[in-house]
């Protein structure tokens, strides 16, 4: 079995739900400072870390801007944020090929090899989206799903 493939349609996938939310997202939800989390913080905080774990060396990948949502200042813009997803995506594509899944991660935690922290990473993106998701259910906001055979040209 080719666990790759598999594993890039789960991530495109688990994103194309992601860019969803994001896109969806009212004006008035994305940085409501009634949320404990920020919508754009949360969003934000999901593709910081697919993108971290994404990586087939475990140094060298460039860092983000860090910003946090108790913190003054201007919250990420949902265009911004929907940059970083299209890297998470290109990440994904690029990546996955690429990777020793049996190699040993560098990441923190008793992660088996890469493939674990892979599976770690699906659904660490997923958790962040349904936590989006739950956001969004209190405005009038249609979200769908999207199914292991995301097709990546497919409107979003």
């Amino acid at each position: 079995m080719k666990l790759k493939p598999i594993l890039q349609s789960q991530y495109l996938s688990a994103l194309a739900m992601l860019r969803r939310a994001i896109a969806q997202c009212p004006p008035q939800a994305w940085d409501n400072p009634n949320d404990k989390d920020r919508f754009w913080f949360v969003a934000y905080h999901a593709l910081r870390f697919a993108h971290q774990y994404l990586k087939a060396n475990d140094k060298g990948y460039p860092r983000w801007e860090q910003r946090w949502h108790s913190s003054p200042g201007r919250p990420f813009s949902k265009e911004e944020i929907l940059e970083k997803l299209a890297i998470v995506e290109r990440d994904v594509v690029e990546q996955i090929v690429l990777m020793d899944l049996e190699a040993k991660t560098g990441a923190a935690g008793a992660l088996a090899n890469k493939f674990e922290l892979q599976l770690y990473n699906i659904r660490h993106i997923q958790q962040h989206t349904g936590e989006l998701y739950e956001k969004l259910s209190a405005y009038p906001v249609k979200l769908g799903w999207a199914s292991q055979r995301y097709n990546r040209k497919r409107k979003k």
